[in-house]
């Protein structure tokens, strides 16, 4: 498993290509200590002539400045720096006072085009990096490494052929190559030299940033809680992560799917599910549900299978379906 940065050395052996093209300026990173202007739990991107600065909360009086540089001066930013940063571009009222860590780097926009080669794999920043502009990068890999690991502990206790593993670049390229163009489009918006285009930007993005499907596109982009594995081999439906009370029952998740099972379901339901479940009990957790029908939630909270008609039969019919493709593809 390369989980082993930019210059990953796993990819390199691997010879897997990483296309894409570095960005001309230089970015700069200070952990900062603040004042208290600004809210502890909001992030801000600033849009300015100058350059693009994103100000990323720690802690009420403690903050990650990320901004945009013409050069790399000394061998890393400076307290005036991010002072003088911070007063063009910044909000009114944000002070620093001190600087914990910082350093200047280059940024690239890449991708490999597939994340394994037979049982070696690459995640993180080995299989894709991108600008900083919207604090994607660390989730992104943690994604990888989630979506992977209940993969190979299935089929490294034998409940899956190896075959399950393709899955790992069927579901995390799409979701990569997503978060690279967000990146990159944001950085470029915010990054823009045009004058005119800044004037659209500037007028634009007040505007929309009011409309409520929209503030709420941009949380589940930023937090990465809208991912879905829509077309995914191994899912029916959207394939979007599963938010109930249910599942921090039990033992947790473990390696084992969930059948979620709705409070209104009859007893000749809760009968055949328990049935059901019983008859693959290394593989499925039967649990009441606030949420109405049957659902199957995937290993790493995704849901694999919903059917709110309250079919029992059918349904439990697909969702064998289902698991014996994904348990024991051939």
């Amino acid at each position: 498993m390369g989980c082993d940065g930019a210059h990953s050395t796993i990819r390199h052996l691997l010879n897997l290509p990483f296309a894409g093209a570095t960005y001309d300026a230089f970015f700069m990173l200070a952990d900062t200590d603040t004042n208290e202007t600004l809210p502890a739990d909001e992030m801000q991107l600033c849009p300015s002539e100058f350059g693009p600065l994103a100000i990323f909360p720690m802690s009420s009086t403690r903050r990650r400045i990320v901004a945009t540089v013409p050069t790399a001066e000394d061998t890393a930013p400076s307290l005036d720096l991010v002072q003088k940063i911070l007063a063009q571009r910044g909000p009114k009222g944000i002070e620093a006072r001190g600087v914990r860590w910082s350093s200047y780097f280059r940024v690239h926009h890449r991708q490999v085009a597939k994340l394994h080669v037979g049982r070696i794999f690459v995640a993180g920043d080995a299989a894709h990096i991108h600008s900083p502009i919207g604090g994607q990068g660390m989730n992104t890999g943690l994604h990888d490494v989630w979506n992977l690991a209940w993969k190979l502990d299935l089929v490294l206790h034998g409940h899956s052929r190896e075959q399950l593993l393709d899955t790992y670049d069927a579901e995390r390229l799409p979701v990569i190559k997503s978060v690279i163009d967000m990146t990159h489009f944001m950085t470029r918006a915010l990054a823009t030299p045009s004058r005119i285009a800044q004037a659209v930007r500037d007028t634009v993005i007040p505007l929309v940033s009011h409309i409520a499907p929209v503030q709420q596109g941009i949380v589940e982009r930023l937090s990465q809680l809208g991912i879905a594995y829509t077309g995914s081999p191994i899912v029916e439906g959207a394939g979007k992560r599963c938010f109930d009370d249910s599942m921090c029952g039990g033992t947790g998740i473990c390696s084992r799917f969930l059948l979620l099972l709705g409070e209104e379901a009859s007893g000749a339901t809760r009968e055949a599910a328990g049935n059901f479940c019983a008859s693959l009990h290394d593989l499925l957790e039967l649990r009441i549900s606030r949420r109405p029908g049957i659902t199957l939630v995937r290993p790493d909270g995704y849901i694999a299978y919903a059917d709110s008609n309250n079919h029992p039969e059918s349904t439990f019919e697909s969702i064998r379906s289902l698991l014996d493709r994904q348990m024991h593809q051939k």
